[in-house]
């Protein structure tokens, strides 16, 4: 029974763990777009100008 639960909760933590993201502020322009922040930039979320979304 012991292993059961351990079992389980490694599997919940990994799923936990590997499916985390991390976002950044930033409003987008007309095409979908933004230039990132000197704070994101600092923590590693984006290095420039990057899509979310596709051009219409």
């Amino acid at each position: 029974m012991k292993k059961v639960v351990i079992v389980i909760l490694s599997l919940v933590v990994l799923v936990g763990v590997s499916s985390s993201a991390y976002a950044h502020p930033g409003r987008l322009d007309k095409n979908g777009g933004h230039n990132c922040s000197a704070k994101s930039k600092q923590k590693g979320l984006c290095t420039g100008y990057h899509y979310h979304k596709k051009k219409k």
